[in-house]
């Protein structure tokens, strides 16, 4: 992948496999998603990973002491990145505490993706102790009932509220998230009333990708998918106060106007893009290593090979870094700055790099295809005095880049030199909170 290519992607940029030597330099992961087992006490009818209702784990899940090497090669990968533990339901795992603990101690960032009926008070509280930053918490329907029905429990919606209230009391960072089917795509508007009510400091739609038993759920049509991106990105301009985003819709990009390397007060030059592969994979439990949930291919295995090895080298990841995608999403108008859902891509074409069937989006007649922006185009650097570097080093890896460009351009339209921490103070980037790691205990946000 071009240098400018990677810099629209975004990310730290570290050495492909950490070993010495004049090798291809790759983006660090700034998201890593871990599904540390399928135990489940709930039946979602659209379940990626097809967890099952049990007590124990399963034979293949790593370990405790697996788990924790594993923590320990994602902090030397990708300190700082957001690492998402879930599952099934990560709140049966019986060493969930001890894997965020370690996971904090790296310099990770340790989120908890739950149902939240198992969230209680208590719980939360052990969570927050433990090092947790925040929870994801599903929520299908703005009412009980169609919740209730495609996890197959009931009050499963209340409770689920009742655990992001609780996680919102201990102090963590409280996201919602919501998968759009037919049947809850009107009630977008309601979702973003039902985040306020809870506190949540964001809500993510995700477009539903058919694998796992999401295979029996009904997708929408390409023009429903359409009109809920638009009105998902109405709604995140009017409630700038609550990050609102669409997840697997790398057309929001296409819909913002936003190419490549560009972005505006809400989104950065990298968001709502497909990461997979890119600044994004997921773990299975059983260690396996995924570009993204929906896509099932391992790209290597964590008994049997390092992460940073597995990162540069993996053959579906470096596809996805350095091929431009077939058919109509290779000529497209937005082919990098969108590029289309490679899950989807394969799912209905069996190739990880054919074109995004959903889309129906047409380019302009003389529209050329998107080339990577220039990496001068973000303009000369600006210097940092030592104690703004510091503060910008507690900036979660995962938003990092973003407050940093932002910052950058405010100095250098206002003629400023060196950035301060009382700049930073008076620049710091407009919109929902985001967590920044204590310097002495004390908990610290910044808006980016």
């Amino acid at each position: 992948m071009p240098a400018s290519f990677a810099a629209a992607r975004g990310g730290t940029q570290r050495p492909s496999s950490g070993r010495a030597g004049d090798e291809p330099m790759t983006a660090a992961p700034r998201i890593v998603s871990w599904n540390l087992t399928r135990v489940c006490n709930l039946a979602c009818g659209h379940c990626y990973l097809d967890a099952v209702q049990r007590r124990r784990e399963a034979g293949d899940e790593l370990a405790t002491v697996e788990a924790l090497r594993v923590v320990a090669e994602l902090g030397a990968l990708a300190p700082g990145a957001m690492l998402v533990l879930t599952g099934g339901e990560p709140l049966l795992r019986r060493d969930l505490d001890t894997l965020i603990e370690a996971a904090a101690a790296q310099e990770l960032m340790p989120v908890v993706g739950t149902n939240g009926v198992l969230l209680s008070p208590a719980r939360a509280q052990a969570l927050r102790r433990a090092g947790a930053v925040g929870v994801g918490i599903s929520i299908d329907s703005v009412e009980s009932g169609f919740h209730d029905r495609l996890r197959g429990v009931n009050g499963a919606w209340q409770r689920a509220l009742n655990g992001a209230r609780a996680a919102r009391e201990a102090g963590l960072g409280v996201l919602l998230q919501a998968t759009l089917f037919e049947e809850n795509r009107g009630d977008l508007a309601g979702f973003v009333a039902l985040a306020k009510d809870t506190g949540a400091m964001a809500l993510n739609f995700f477009f539903l990708v058919c694998t796992g038993r999401g295979v029996t759920q009904t997708d929408l049509s390409g023009a429903q998918y359409d009109a809920a991106l638009a009105e998902i990105l109405r709604l995140q301009a009017i409630h700038p106060e609550l990050m609102i985003r669409a997840r697997c819709a790398p057309y929001a990009r296409r819909l913002l106007g936003l190419q490549a390397g560009h972005g505006d007060a809400l989104h950065a030059d990298w968001s709502s893009a497909c990461l997979a592969g890119r600044s994004y994979f997921r773990i299975t439990p059983a260690g396996e290593v995924t570009a993204c949930p929906y896509i099932p291919h391992a790209e290597g295995r964590l008994r049997e090979t390092p992460l940073a090895r597995i990162w540069a080298e993996g053959a579906g990841f470096v596809r996805l870094r350095h091929e431009m995608p077939g058919g109509k999403c290779g000529r497209c108008d937005f082919r990098i700055s969108c590029g289309g859902c490679r899950a989807r891509a394969l799912a209905s074409a069996g190739d990880l790099m054919a074109e995004d069937g959903k889309c129906g989006y047409l380019p302009a007649p003389g529209a050329l295809p998107e080339t990577p922006p220039c990496a001068a185009a973000h303009g000369a650097a600006v210097a940092w005095t030592p104690q703004a570097r510091e503060l910008l080093e507690r900036i979660p890896g995962f938003v990092r880049a973003r407050v940093q460009e932002r910052i950058e351009q405010a100095a250098r339209q206002e003629s400023v030199t060196a950035i301060t921490p009382e700049f930073m103070h008076d620049h710091r980037p407009r919109g929902p909170w985001v967590p920044v790691r204590p310097a002495q205990g004390a908990d610290i946000v910044v808006r980016g």
